[in-house]
């Protein structure tokens, strides 16, 4: 009965998904769903996008079938898990892995005000649910079938944390119950911020304050404090189950860790000194000035060809995907700037592999890059067309106008201009860090230039002039 009902509550979230395949369904009008010929309520209203296809909130449509369902802040990708099937989508992206498969959806998995949706036509249909929808009568007739079987296993947390809560004589208070052990902080720049992990650590179910269901996410906001601003915290992995705490700080700081019965206290204070032991540390100071051109200094630079393998990023109007223009690129890129002697060129791919987004990143860190440059190319509908860079932090902005002053030129498309966003690579990376989107794949226009071989060394060459400028390297 459990499962039925759970099934029941499911199909509730999944009628309206076949609106779809017919003309759109007005708001004024309810449709019905029947379920083996007995009418279900649909309690939640999905959403609409472009008035064509339906996503809902992927937690509910999980565990209302019974499935597990992961979720990787790291390189924002949720996997759906049954006794038969897994199912993997990231978010923005068109293109999910059903068992090893790549398979197209009509529109990608995305995140609005803090929830994960996800397109229920194409969920549906690898679940194998038999539908039939009614347009006169605006129904949807369905039938399928639950597994009893409890899907997949995973790892059991050591440990939960019950609260956060944030106070000025004690500062971060971090209660938990269980075996918690506390990582080594991170002590990042560009947005400062201090980054505490607990590996095999989940959050209770009474966990205070609340966070998101759907994204496993919360904040505290901070007043009152000389560095300390927010508070955020998420279930950074499923698998192990990894609790993660950040601290937002608006300047140069100093922490120190405490740990008592079935408590971590963490206290934030504005830098005055320059000590360091095993218990405290200190967030420094990063300039955020182009490098000094200095004489004979070499720079290393990072260049992210992004998607990759199994992630094969937008496809273009000619059924050809963003990740081969990507690399086509960037290797042009290398070629040039491995003749450059002030410059250590370093790629995170040369061939069809995927390092993920944190890989990215950890290389990049690694190879204590000077700046990072991540090549995409972009998808929207069939009339949108030009070249936009974007950039995270402020010490990014010089690299990102110097670079795509050039870059436009090399695409010779419509310059859509210097953003801001909020994309993995250039937000965790603490060197300077920028995402070109050289142009819109969905355009025909766009997509001929791009897979150009002439243009696409243009773009190179120009890329590398806008370096060499931010680097002071003639």
């Amino acid at each position: 009965m459990k499962k039925f009902v759970a099934f029941m509550l499911f199909m509730s979230f999944l009628f309206v998904a076949f609106t779809g395949f017919g003309p759109a369904v007005s708001a004024a009008v309810t449709p019905k769903l029947y379920l083996n010929g007995e009418l279900v309520e649909a309690p939640v209203a999905p959403q609409l996008v472009e008035n064509k296809y339906t996503v809902v909130p992927i937690r509910i449509i999980s565990e209302g079938l019974g499935m597990k369902v992961t979720w990787s802040q790291a390189d924002k990708t949720a996997t759906i898990k049954s006794e038969s099937d897994t199912i993997v989508l990231k978010i923005n992206e068109s293109v999910a892995d059903v068992n090893g498969n790549q398979a197209q959806m009509d529109t990608p998995a995305i995140v609005q005000s803090g929830t994960t949706l996800v397109p229920l036509r194409f969920v549906g249909e690898s679940m194998g649910l038999e539908v039939k929808w009614d347009n006169t009568a605006k129904a949807a007739y369905v039938s399928g079938e639950v597994s009893e079987e409890t899907p997949g296993e995973e790892t059991e947390a050591d440990g939960r944390l019950t609260s956060i809560s944030y106070d000025e004589t004690n500062g971060v208070t971090v209660s938990y119950e269980g075996t918690v052990e506390m990582s080594k902080p991170m002590v990042l720049d560009n947005p400062k911020r201090l980054v505490f992990d607990f590996e095999n650590t989940d959050y209770a179910e009474d966990f205070q304050p609340a966070m998101s269901l759907t994204t496993m996410m919360g904040e505290i906001a901070v007043s009152g404090h000389d560095t300390l601003t927010k508070i955020r915290y998420s279930l950074f992995s499923a698998e192990p189950p990894t609790a993660r705490i950040v601290l937002d700080l608006s300047g140069s700081s100093t922490y120190s860790v405490s740990e008592g019965e079935g408590e971590y206290r963490i206290k934030v204070e504005k830098d005055t000194s320059t000590g360091n032991d095993s218990g405290s540390g200190t967030a420094p100071e990063t300039p955020t000035t182009p490098p000094d051109s200095g004489s004979g200094k070499k720079y290393t630079v990072v260049i992210d060809a992004g998607h990759g393998g199994s992630d094969p990023g937008a496809q273009s109007v000619n059924s050809r995907w963003e990740k081969e223009v990507n690399l086509s690129i960037a290797l042009k890129i290398k070629a040039l700037l491995d003749k450059e002697p002030n410059i250590d060129l370093q790629m995170t791919r040369t061939g069809d592999t995927y390092p993920s987004l944190q890989d990215r990143v950890d290389f990049a860190e690694k190879a204590n890059a000077d700046i990072f440059i991540s090549i995409h190319a972009n998808s929207a509908t069939p009339s949108a067309s030009g070249t936009e860079t974007y950039y995270t932090h402020e010490n990014s902005k010089k690299l990102a106008e110097t670079v795509h002053k050039y870059l436009v030129k090399g695409t010779g498309l419509k310059d859509r201009g210097v953003k801001t966003a909020n994309y993995f690579v250039t937000r965790e990376t603490t060197m300077p860090a920028i995402l070109l989107e050289t142009g819109f794949l969905t355009n025909a226009g766009d997509a001929a230039v791009l897979y150009s071989s002439e243009k696409q060394q243009d773009i190179a060459e120009q890329i590398v002039i806008g370096i060499k400028e931010y680097l002071g390297v003639s």
